[in-house]
């Protein structure tokens, strides 16, 4: 009786986890729709992009790909509802190439755009 009542226990919870996850998941997917690249700027060193948040929740980023590869963040990025937050990339760049920058948070949804210096 008692492995029943464990086993009923452990599917309510993971339909409960698997439920929250989903929410949370779609719930970021369109939060992403209102965010904005404003400007961004390069020198040899960094790219530094300023992103609007046009949203109602706060947005944070984790990690950063140049060209695919993971770039240094200065710092995370936390931007607030209706707010400019600026992501500061650390890499080695050179004149006259574009690079494919992607900012991605904990759900591996990521926001794009290309910089040419």
């Amino acid at each position: 009786m008692l492995v029943l009542v464990c086993f009923a226990f452990g599917i309510v919870y993971i339909n409960f986890v698997n439920t929250n996850i989903s929410f949370a998941t779609s719930t970021f997917n369109s939060q992403m729709v209102s965010l904005l690249v404003k400007s961004f700027t390069i020198n040899a060193t960094h790219i530094v992009a300023n992103l609007l948040n046009a949203g109602s929740a706060v947005i944070e980023f984790t990690n950063a790909y140049v060209d695919g590869l993971v770039t240094a963040l200065t710092a995370i990025v936390q931007i607030a509802p209706n707010a400019i937050g600026t992501a500061i990339l650390q890499g080695n760049f050179l004149p006259g190439n574009t690079y494919n920058v992607k900012l991605a948070n904990i759900f591996n949804t990521e926001i794009a755009f290309q910089v040419t210096f």
